[in-house]
């Protein structure tokens, strides 16, 4: 009889006054459950996970339902955060934020384009890129950055 485990997913409302928001949060068993990914993360989920402070590498894909290309990278930046062999053997957290649900944050980082991914470590920011790019781009530029 063969072990077959399954990926963690849970969802969390919360209602404001102007709109609801949905927190996605996957963590796999088959690579590491303590990397964690915030999909359509809100603005206080995002700056709780960025006063930890733990030193862990935190990817942040800025995106928008509409925009062609967002759809294409966000699968990308979850698999490739999901598996630490592309982050020499370090956890990685990804978050995905909604411009279009959370201006604000798009505003201070100074989102002009999407999507744009931001990599952050300990609350500082440490490089980015802007518009979809290849897997390969994508895996060579985590693992640099988890070193």
């Amino acid at each position: 009889m063969a072990l077959r485990l399954r990926p963690t997913f849970f969802s969390l409302t919360k209602n404001t006054n102007q709109h609801t928001h949905r927190l996605n949060v996957f963590s796999s068993p088959l690579f590491n459950s303590r990397q964690k990914h915030y999909l359509a993360a809100d603005s206080e989920t995002f700056k709780r996970r960025l006063n930890q402070h733990d030193g862990k590498l935190v990817i942040v894909d800025f995106y928008a339902d509409w925009c062609g290309p967002c759809r294409v990278l966000s699968p990308t930046l979850e698999k490739i955060t999901s598996n630490t062999k592309y982050s020499n053997g370090k956890e990685v957290d990804l978050f995905t934020i909604d411009t279009d649900a959370e201006g604000e944050l798009a505003v201070k980082y100074k989102v002009s384009a999407l999507p744009t991914v931001i990599a952050l470590r300990d609350g500082q920011v440490l490089e980015q890129f802007v518009g979809a790019q290849p897997p390969a781009t994508v895996e060579s530029w985590i693992k640099r950055l988890s070193t």
